[in-house]
């Protein structure tokens, strides 16, 4: 058992090291190395659903920076593997971050097929989330081929779901669409109505790519509507937000966009530069629809500077892959530009024929001109030399002094800056490490069907976490709080799920006490605090039940960490042991923790029977208004309140209380609370 604890340290160190040090250090690293490694350490949960739920979180986030490649590779394995194990809603996504990719770089015909095929597969398996958001997909291929009553139609059919269920992202999701068809119908007081309804939703739930797309779309309209300050201002919002973030397609959009309000208003230096940055990325990218918009803008640029060859250079390239998309004809412009271009280059010829003649008289006289200022001219321009070049001298000195200073000072920002970024890519790995060992909510749903989740942790990585498993017809169910948060109580976490697994799935041990009693003795073993000269003190408090349908009772150990049973308005506490699981060193010679025992207990089940396991992160939250905590006495108020509502109900509504109790004021701790009604 130790063996394999450090082991699992080891994977999780190397993993998220390598993946992060590999990203910063060497941008041209083979993405199937990546993946490779990333599997090599999935192998170690035995989990065939938790690598295809990776695989597709890791391909949805190379999709949201626009690394189509890797993103591709990593969705392609998840199909392979859902495939293979008849895992449905892993084929969903999988075929849904296929299509995703297509859409992006213009390919409407595949992204149609997968999106639909995602489609038959959510509605098969009745996933509410899943079949909405396939609906907005199909609808915006609709929305890309103009067909906006078809769009429209799909987009009101995914609202009418996200509302019922109080998806929020999605909700803003639908206001946002919803406002670019009613711009391409020039309704831009309604479009400009829903924009704001997405911006809103998209600040109050954090979806920074939902409010840089809202603030590009109010952009775009103001620039439409011919107010440019209030256009450029949306857009530098989005850029600065897409920049931060690595989304090159959506900088690629918005640079675009910046550069049209400066060649519309004469500025054509600033505008070569967005507009040129926008090509780049979009050819990065492989957006074949952004790449075009980049041509058409250039072309526009050229035009107004009066440059009608390059003008028609890049038209034509605009009109090229135009076709390509929608296999639409711009003949007439393309001669347009044609013959523009060579009407002003025939003018040109004139023009410096008839300039040619005077030029001859001209230079006669000029001759004249230049003998008898030459002199007077040398003495003016050797005073001024002298004075010039004094002030020169000194300029440069300050100038030298100045840039020293600016290079030290750029020098150090860059290095914390990368520094930062490194930790928390790291960080960001390890949280999709740790999620894929969670099993889904809608998994242990099936085997608990009133039953919910509140899981909010406090950093990107939690010391909180659940664990679930249905083995010999007895379900197994625990809340466990580990020592810390952040990344040391995730690291916790990992060591716990490993030894559950152990003792649980490979053993077959269901009895609560005597898996608490397991699962401390194999935490000191793994941090080595047997030993009194340990340095190691992390432990974690735990709430466990097994629930017996075929003996109808429930069996509950717990260490520090409570269990509350409801029975009608009732609600009856049945206390933990105070020992607490894994704590490091002899904390009284009279006591051996390696000997430590733990009390199961035995509840008959009933009709109606309600439990709840959970953290102390709920209750100890401070008041934003006056630091008060919520306290326990208010969490038994609130569920005692609210029996007549069912566990997802009251999901929602302990994730309100919380948020309105919190205020302003910082969360404190990971929180975790599981409500199951038998």
């Amino acid at each position: 058992m130790k063996k394999n604890i450090k082991y699992f340290l080891c994977c999780i160190l190397a993993f998220t090291s390598f993946l992060s040090g590999a990203q910063q250090t060497n941008k041209n690293i083979h993405p199937d190395i990546i993946i490779d490694s990333l599997l090599h350490f999935l192998n170690a949960t035995n989990q065939d659903s938790a690598k295809v739920r990776t695989l597709n979180l890791l391909s949805r986030k190379y999709i949201r920076t626009s690394n189509y490649e890797p993103a591709m590779q990593c969705a392609l394995k998840a199909e392979q593997m859902a495939v293979k194990n008849d895992n449905k809603q892993g084929m969903a996504l999988a075929y849904n971050n296929i299509g995703t990719i297509y859409n992006n770089q213009g390919n409407y015909k595949k992204a149609l097929n997968m999106h639909l095929k995602a489609l038959k597969i959510m509605e098969e398996i009745n996933d509410s989330t899943g079949i909405a958001n396939s609906y907005v997909s199909v609808g915006i291929i609709y929305h890309y081929q103009q067909n906006y009553p078809k769009a429209m139609e799909l987009y009101l059919k995914s609202l009418i779901i996200y509302e019922r269920i109080n998806d929020k992202t999605g909700i803003a999701n639908f206001y946002n669409n919803a406002g670019i068809i009613y711009d391409y119908q020039s309704n831009y007081s309604k479009a400009l109505d829903q924009y704001f309804k997405s911006l809103k939703i998209y600040k109050e739930i954090g979806d920074e790519d939902g409010i840089a797309t809202a603030h590009n779309n109010i952009g775009y309209l103001f620039m439409k509507q011919g107010n440019d300050q209030k256009a450029l201002y949306n857009y530098l919002k989005a850029t600065e937000i897409s920049e931060k973030n690595g989304n090159k397609q959506g900088s690629a959009v918005y640079y675009n966009n910046i550069g049209q309000v400066y060649t519309k208003q004469g500025k054509f230096e600033e505008s070569f530069h967005y507009l040129n940055q926008a090509l780049i990325l979009s050819i990065e990218t492989q957006s074949k629809d952004d790449i075009k918009e980049a041509y058409s803008a250039l072309s526009e640029l050229y035009n107004k500077k009066g440059d009608f060859k390059k003008a028609y250079e890049y038209h034509k390239l605009y009109s090229e892959i135009k076709d390509s998309l929608l296999n639409e004809q711009s003949g007439k412009q393309i001669a347009e530009m044609d013959a523009k271009y060579d009407s002003e280059k025939k003018e040109k010829d004139i023009e410096l024929l008839t300039k040619d003649k005077a030029l001859q008289q001209a230079d006669i006289n000029k001759q004249k001109f230049i003998r008898n200022g030459f002199i007077g001219g040398l003495l003016l321009a050797l005073f001024l030399t002298i004075i010039l070049y004094n002030r020169f001298v000194i300029k440069q000195k300050l100038n030298t002094i100045l840039k020293n200073t600016n290079k030290e000072l750029i020098q150090k920002n860059a290095l914390i800056e990368k520094q930062k970024e490194k930790i928390i890519d790291s960080i960001t790995y390890a949280q999709l490490i740790q999620q894929s060992i969670l099993i889904e909510e809608s998994e242990i749903q099936k085997y608990l069907p009133d039953s919910a989740i509140y899981y909010q942790s406090k950093d990107i990585v939690s010391g909180d976490f659940y664990w679930f498993s249905k083995i010999e017809n007895k379900i197994i169910i625990a809340a466990i709080d580990c020592t810390g948060h952040g990344v040391p109580g995730a690291f916790m976490s990992m060591i716990g799920n490993t030894l559950l697994n152990q003792i649980v799935n490979e053993k077959h041990i269901t009895t609560p006490s005597e898996i608490l009693r397991l699962l401390n003795i194999g935490i000191y073993e793994a941090l080595h605090q047997e030993k009194e000269e340990t340095l190691s003190r992390d432990g974690m408090d735990i709430a466990l039940c097994c629930i017996d349908h075929d003996n109808n009772q429930l069996e509950y150990a717990g260490a520090q960490n409570p269990l509350y049973v409801v029975s009608g308005n009732e609600l009856v506490v049945v206390k933990a042991d105070r020992q607490t699981i894994g704590g490091g060193g002899m904390i009284s010679k009279k006591e051996n923790p390696l000997k430590r025992n733990y009390t199961n207990h035995v509840i008959p089940i009933k009709k109606g029977l309600t439990v709840y396991l959970f953290s102390d992160g709920y209750m100890d939250q401070f008041r934003g208004s006056d630091r008060k905590k919520f306290g326990i006495q208010k969490f038994k108020e609130l569920i005692v309140e609210n029996q007549h509502l069912n566990m997802q109900k009251q999901k929602e509504l302990f994730a309100a209380t919380h948020e309105e109790w919190k205020g302003k004021a910082q969360q404190i701790d990971d929180i975790l609370i599981i409500g199951i009604r038998l």
